[in-house]
């Protein structure tokens, strides 16, 4: 009993002094394996400035930076370039003493400081802007926390006042899952022209896959929502109060993998459970857009496609974009992928409207020469839809829609907003009277509707048959 005592505590002892110097070098490895991952991404670095690893702990400087040439053809793209200093710590167990201990293989931490920042926003002086931190459990489970300091600004000659409560999350991993979630209490913003405040921020995220599924695979099962409470708008135009109110504003999505055809899908939506502008109330409006038949093949192929494109001007990636098209196009459109709009609805108070659309493009076994011959793609895309609503909301739209065409117009100005909503509303009844009568849109007496198909190069809107231009 005495000899199997002694040689358990021999490996204890043997296993505390050992292990921390492993789980250091492991540490330092995973650091360099994360900077040649980013590097190999276009636009961004990220380069290992400072590693300082000791027996029981690692302290180490990242400079992740950002090269906005490299996205100077892409629309809204940020043209400045910039860079962020990371500080990393991490003390390596099995046996972690901070101030709280934990038998555990590693605790770590990396911060922001943000001090660029502070020439515009006010914060704690001794706190960094940005922290995260996390433990990885000697069963191999991480947990980690985030957090952004709370601050405020007072931005002149624009004077504008800003005041954000502070943002905080956490999250776990287990090796097949991932969950994160985290909350912000308010946001606003006071300017001489108006007020701005947003309140309950709240991020949840879940993901069935390994870390190594998500960077090598693209294709996985996860569902992900932002929601916001509320959002205010005071907007002071011209003599005249603009007040929005949105609550419970959401942007929702979804993606599942089809591990039998190595296929993937997405589902998005975007909508406001409740809308108010001035007097004006709407409730429900939302747009469900769906993915559907994702090649996995042609992500993978994209994925390492994009790992050669680190150090490449932005002409030459246009070039390999081309080239890339060209050699894998074939191989996502032989999965007849689909793109539809599943719902795009709302209820107004003069009524609900929704539509929806869906299109896929199927049987391509080649790609056309020229790659835009529009009857190749005409003949090979399948194209359903139905629009709906019931005839007031449908007329308040058109004539709203009216009202801008006959503000552009030439002939139309100097007219007054009375005059010009005056004409709007002896036009519109005319418009959709004519559509009616063309067969484009059918009218009963409490809606209008309108279908179309578009179907092996034929376009048909409610079963009339459209010619198209070629």
């Amino acid at each position: 009993m005495k000899k199997l005592l002694t040689i358990l505590i021999i490996a204890l002892l043997t296993l505390g002094l050992i292990a921390p110097k492993l789980v250091g070098n492991q540490f330092a490895t995973s650091l360099e394996a994360i900077a040649a991952k980013v590097n190999n991404a276009p636009g961004y670095t990220l380069e290992v400035t400072a590693l300082n690893s000791s027996w029981f702990s690692t302290d180490a400087q990242l400079t992740i930076g950002y090269d906005g040439s490299a996205f100077a053809n892409l629309p809204d793209a940020s043209a400045d370039d910039f860079s962020l200093l990371i500080k990393v710590n991490a003390d390596h167990g099995p046996i972690i003493v901070k101030e709280q201990s934990a038998l555990a293989w590693l605790s770590w931490s990396a911060n922001v400081d943000g001090q660029a920042l502070r020439e515009h926003l006010d914060w704690p002086e001794n706190n960094d802007f940005y922290q995260i931190s996390g433990l990885m459990s000697l069963f191999g489970d991480h947990s980690y926390q985030d957090k952004i300091e709370a601050f405020t600004a007072s931005v002149t000659p624009d004077k504008i006042k800003i005041a954000f409560s502070g943002y905080q999350g956490s999250g776990q991993y287990n090796g097949e899952e991932i969950t994160y979630q985290g909350s912000a209490a308010d946001f606003t913003a006071i300017t001489d022209d108006g007020d701005f405040a947003m309140n309950e921020l709240t991020i949840t995220m879940q993901i069935d896959a390994s870390l190594e599924q998500v960077f090598n695979n693209g294709l996985y099962d996860s569902v992900s929502k932002i929601n916001f409470a509320s959002i205010k708008m005071n907007n002071k135009e011209n003599d005249e109060s603009k007040n929005i109110n949105l609550k419970d504003l959401y942007v929702s999505a979804s993606s599942f993998l089809n591990k039998e055809k190595q296929q993937g899908s997405m589902q998005l939506s975007y909508g406001v459970k409740a809308a108010e502008l001035n007097d004006y109330h709407a409730q429900d409006i939302a747009l469900d857009l769906e993915v559907n038949n994702i090649s996995g093949k042609f992500v993978k192929a994209y994925q390492d496609f994009s790992q050669t494109l680190g150090n490449i001007s932005p002409a030459d990636i246009q070039i390999k974009m081309l080239e890339f098209a060209q050699t894998n196009l074939l191989m996502l459109l032989t999965a007849e992928p689909e793109i539809n709009i599943t719902s795009l609805r709302g209820t107004f108070p003069e009524g609900k409207f929704n539509a929806n659309i869906h299109s896929s493009l199927v049987d391509i076994s080649a790609l056309p020469t020229p790659i835009a011959d529009q009857k190749f793609w005409f003949s090979h895309a399948l194209v359903n839809g139905k629009v709906t609503g019931d005839k007031a909301v449908i007329e308040f739209f058109a004539k709203e829609f009216m009202k801008k065409q006959l503000k552009a117009n030439p002939q139309t100005q100097g007219m007054s907003t009375d005059e010009l909503d005056q004409m709007a509303t002896q036009q519109v009844p005319q418009m959709l009277g004519m559509l009616a009568q063309q067969g484009l849109l059918v009218a009963t007496e409490t809606n209008y509707t309108s279908a179309f198909v578009l179907k092996d190069s034929q376009l048909k809107v409610n079963e009339k048959l459209i010619p198209l231009p070629f």
